[in-house]
């Protein structure tokens, strides 16, 4: 394993870069007649400017677990840019109890259901949703002592489950992977170490870190605090970032060229700008709405997804209905038989779409009423639907991408299936 993150095999590419065209286009630039005969090079060095001016981000994630890994948090894949630099930031400046806040803060409502989103399509950690969501409200509000355990609990559970041998607790877990942010040698098994300290005295002084052995054998008494709480949520998302690259599995590749690189990187920044120009469609009237079906609307749109999955849904099209769900993404258990024996009871008559509002690039909001029966009592009722767009791996993508394509929250029928 590499001693630093940035010193990860996907990483090198751009390192490269960085020192090939810094080297290139000093070069090129007192040969000035060259932009002239070959204007394409001024466009590569404005993008290897643009690259050159964000380059500091390569840094972050050293720093963040170099600043705060000891105190139980480490930096993940998925951490939001903001906060690393934030964090980063204040704790250069020496104001580690306002970086500590600003982590602890960030574990809020719309970062754990994004949390349950993922779980929702990942084998094994679907299993845990319904106890997951009892978590999320013991959390909200505030019933530290009642999350803390069984977050531990279900965190070990899910590492036995993944690694099919040993838990995230025990000594010799799998927990370091090739080429990762949260699995790098500083990252999840650093925290995994913290996280199992050996605790042999009773103690009711208050800790900051979640010890797995003192909470639960009783050792440490007063850990019902929301710091503690928080790192636990945030092992969970470390936890989620380690099983999937797990998954991927990667191993070493043969170096990228230095052009293959720029137009990768121009790649991401082209789809980090279409991001920037959304924007929320105008919501329609009600009676725009009546009118509608799936030949008058968009086949890319979320609605037409919607209305073609309660449509399959009326007519007993389970293999359809099966490949729109979120949590049917790469998931084997999920399966035709369990979709049906969930979703026969409830024979839908008629549905109809209310509203639409558009939530973020990737999610919308779709209120529609539907008009079904269960267990021979006719019910009329509304709902509000949560779909998503997502790319092959499950991954919130932009609407309208190649790519991307809308999937439903199961959990938005909860109500009408169990």
């Amino acid at each position: 394993m590499t001693k630093k993150i940035k010193d990860n095999e996907s990483i090198q590419p751009l390192l490269n870069l960085l020192k090939i065209g810094e080297t290139s286009f000093s070069i090129i630039d007192k040969i000035p007649f060259i932009y002239k005969f070959t204007p394409q090079i001024k466009s590569f060095k404005e993008q290897f400017k643009k690259i050159q001016n964000q380059s500091y981000i390569l840094n972050l994630p050293d720093q963040f677990n170099e600043l705060f890994s000891k105190d139980g948090w480490i930096c993940y894949g998925s951490l939001s840019t903001k906060i690393l630099e934030e964090t980063v930031r204040l704790g250069h400046e020496k104001r580690f109890n306002e970086a500590h806040l600003l982590l602890i803060d960030s574990i809020d409502e719309i970062t754990i259901d994004l949390i349950l989103l993922r779980c929702e399509c990942r084998k094994h950690f679907d299993l845990r949703i319904p106890l997951l969501q009892l978590l999320k409200n013991d959390y909200l509000e505030e019933r530290y002592h009642a999350c803390i355990p069984l977050l531990l609990a279900l965190i070990d559970g899910l590492a036995n489950d993944i690694s099919a041998h040993v838990g995230f607790f025990a000594g010799k877990t799998d927990l370091e992977l090739f080429d990762s942010i949260t699995s790098h040698e500083s990252g999840l098994p650093f925290l995994q170490t913290i996280m199992n300290k050996t605790r042999k005295t009773t103690t009711n002084e208050k800790i900051t870190i979640p010890y797995r052995n003192g909470i639960l054998h009783g050792r440490d008494l007063n850990f019902n605090n929301k710091e503690v709480a928080s790192k636990c949520w945030w092992a969970l998302a470390c936890l989620l970032e380690w099983a999937d690259e797990k998954q991927l599995n990667k191993q070493p590749k043969e170096q990228v060229s230095f052009f293959d690189t720029l137009k990768t990187s121009n790649d991401i920044h082209e789809y980090s700008k279409r991001i920037d120009k959304w924007e929320k469609r105008s919501i329609k009237t009600k009676n725009y709405w009546e009118i509608q079906a799936l030949k008058t609307l968009d086949e890319n749109s979320p609605e037409h997804c919607l209305l073609t999955f309660l449509e399959n849904w009326k007519n007993k099209r389970w293999g359809l209905m099966n490949n729109m769900l979120v949590h049917t993404i790469n998931n084997e258990r999920a399966t035709i038989k369990r979709l049906k024996e969930d979703y026969l009871p409830i024979q839908i008559h008629h549905f109809s779409i209310l509203t639409s509002t558009d939530q973020t690039p990737a999610i919308t909001d779709i209120t529609v009423q539907l008009n079904y029966t269960k267990n021979q009592e006719n019910f009329h009722q509304t709902y509000i639907v949560q779909m998503n767009s997502l790319d092959d791996e499950g991954n919130l993508y932009l609407r309208n991408e190649k790519d991307s394509k809308w999937y439903i929250l199961q959990t938005s029928f909860t109500e009408v299936l169990f």
